[in-house]
């Protein structure tokens, strides 16, 4: 079963979350850039999850990457470093008291959030690139 109105709405939200990062990192707010940057990628995940009726549970990029090529298998490419590099800003990025010393904006600068936006577009390059495949798929299975 494929539910491409529910992978577009997801899709959707990734989309606008990159953006977000884009406009954060542009501001020179680095740390909200990465968050946003990795909640794209949680989001882009997720689409494609939802869009196949997997249901996926949580915010955890290495799972959710482990539940997705659960899913699809060899469709998704697993962009773990990606992921990894990603993950470490889901708390961090937020929180004052995720660091030793200082406020979170404090510990971010223009290379992360650039890199976490790159990551982020490579990974829903990939999510697409599995739709793609899974839509095409579909698309010759018998009725």
């Amino acid at each position: 079963m494929v539910d491409h109105d529910e992978y577009q709405r997801w899709t959707a939200e990734a989309r606008s979350a990159l953006r977000a990062a884009r406009v954060q990192a542009d501001a020179g707010l680095h740390n909200w850039a990465c968050f946003a940057a990795e909640q794209a990628a949680q989001l882009g995940i997720k689409a494609v999850l939802h869009g196949i009726g997997a249901a996926p549970w949580g915010h955890d990029l290495i799972d959710l990457g482990r539940k997705m090529r659960d899913e699809v298998g060899e469709a998704w490419t697993n962009p773990n470093e990606r992921l990894q590099r990603l993950s470490r800003h889901y708390i961090p990025a937020r929180y004052p008291d995720a660091h030793a010393s200082g406020p979170a904006g404090e510990h971010y600068g223009t290379a992360d959030s650039e890199q976490a936006i790159a990551d982020t577009e490579q990974i829903l390059e990939a999510t697409e690139a599995v739709w793609t495949t899974i839509i095409e798929a579909a698309s010759h299975e018998p009725e």
